[in-house]
């Protein structure tokens, strides 16, 4: 009998170690797919670890054609915001007015922010990192934004990745993904 339970014991242990004990990386966790935004016919690809959506719709099924667009997608941990428009607006421009939006916003307190050069492919644009107190819903939040702003041709993109910043899988998944850009369409 004692055979028994310990050859059960020594095989309930080599299950664990095989089964990775808890281990489980991003990749194991989340299911990261590409998805395609289109605006003005030109199309950026970007990774993130659920589906964006397009008015009601995958980001993939949405017009090309549109002078303006906004993908959204979330899960408990983070969002990802990814909007285009058709605009003579210069990235810089452009980076210039969300710093000024964000310092200009009631609900934001504590507001620590960096701009830095960033390249998408070819092109160079800004990054705009932020980190604030949310007090908009009631409970304060302290969240963290990373924001990408580049040019394609003529449309000019914003590539919102946001999560709590106490939040470790936010935190990783965010730079899992962050600046995972490519202009096209890539599969």
């Amino acid at each position: 009998m004692k055979g028994r339970i310990f050859l059960a014991a020594v095989l309930a242990s080599a299950l664990l170690l095989t089964a990775g004990c808890g281990q489980e990386s991003l990749d194991d966790q989340f299911i990261f797919g590409k998805n395609r935004i289109s605006c003005a016919n030109e199309t950026i690809t970007v990774e993130v670890p659920f589906e964006l959506g397009v008015q009601g719709q995958m980001a993939d099924l949405a017009p090309k054609d549109s002078g303006k667009v906004s993908a959204e997608g979330h899960n408990r941990y983070m969002q990802v915001l990814v909007t285009g428009e058709a605009t003579d607006k210069t990235a810089e421009a452009q980076a210039a007015e969300a710093v000024a939006m964000m310092r200009q916003e009631a609900s934001v307190t504590d507001l620590q922010e960096k701009a830095e050069p960033a390249r998408i492919g070819e092109t160079g644009g800004v990054c705009l990192t932020f980190s604030f107190t949310d007090t908009s819903r009631g409970q304060p939040a302290v969240l963290t934004v990373k924001e990408y702003i580049f040019r394609q041709d003529r449309t000019l993109w914003r590539v919102i990745y946001q999560y709590r910043t106490e939040d470790p899988v936010g935190k990783a998944l965010a730079e899992r993904i962050e600046g995972q850009i490519v202009q096209g369409a890539t599969f």
